[in-house]
């Protein structure tokens, strides 16, 4: 369960919201066909007790399911504690597994389960949709499905306080990341950015950044990448970790990708 002021965050993002993006009774129809449920963020109910909280933003949660046959939609409310309990429970399961084969989002959570507990882990996404079991980003609903994760993200952020924000959304929604955060004049929210071509990682790999003059943020491709840069981003921003060298740079350098 989240904590009351999250809740309450959500119950007011939700309230405007279209009930037919939520309940499945339009989603025969081709604007809501394809759609998955509204995905919240998963983390432990001891997090007010990690040392440390480190939120991981990933892109969307593939066919996400939080109403069943025998879970049918009864209102928002019970709808949100639904979600909620549906994205805590995948994520204590999935921490408790072994490592996937190859590279996967789940591999690179456990590896900083390992540094920072499990209590310490918050599960976010860019998007609280899926579309057609990937990006909602070619969806029709796209804007308002943008518009609402955005504000859903905004009150992850808030409420749950992490220490470390790492975005690993990858490069193809890059934009809509800026355009929730953005790091240009004005406006911008993000500083201190520093990319690590000195360490031998190339440009676009890891970026770090401070946002809201507090919250350091690092920016990967997407865990599942398999190509050698991205690896190598990966295995340099864990070494960085565990060098504990949370605080971006403050050389200057190029605005985030």
């Amino acid at each position: 369960m989240a904590s009351s002021s999250l809740f309450a965050a959500y119950r007011e993002i939700l309230a405007p919201v279209d009930v037919a993006l939520l309940d499945k009774s339009r989603h025969s129809d081709p604007i809501h066909a394809g759609l998955s449920g509204l995905f919240l963020a998963g983390y432990s109910p001891y997090l007010t007790t990690a040392s440390k909280r480190v939120m991981v933003v990933g892109r969307e949660t593939r066919q996400w399911n939080v109403l069943r046959a025998d879970r049918p939609f009864i209102d928002k409310d019970d709808y949100l504690e639904k979600a909620i309990a549906e994205s805590q429970n995948y994520l204590k399961d999935a921490l408790a597994q072994s490592a996937d084969p190859g590279c996967s989002f789940f591999n690179f959570v456990r590896d900083l389960a390992i540094r920072y507990g499990h209590d310490g882990i918050i599960w976010a996404n860019l998007f609280c949709f899926s579309w057609k079991g990937g990006s909602p980003m070619r969806a029709d609903l796209f804007k308002t499905i943008r518009d609402i994760s955005e504000r859903f993200l905004k009150a992850q952020i808030t409420h749950l306080r992490p220490d470390m924000i790492i975005f690993a959304n990858g490069s193809s929604s890059a934009y809509v990341r800026q355009t929730f955060f953005p790091h240009k004049n004005p406006g911008s929210v993000c500083s201190d950015s520093r990319h690590y071509t000195e360490q031998g990682i190339a440009k676009g790999q890891l970026w770090s950044f401070r946002l809201y003059g507090q919250i350091p943020c690092y920016r990967i491709q997407h865990p599942s990448s398999r190509s050698r840069q991205a690896r190598a981003a990966r295995t340099a921003l864990l070494q960085l970790l565990d060098s504990d060298q949370l605080n971006p740079c403050h050389t200057p350098a190029p605005t985030p990708h």
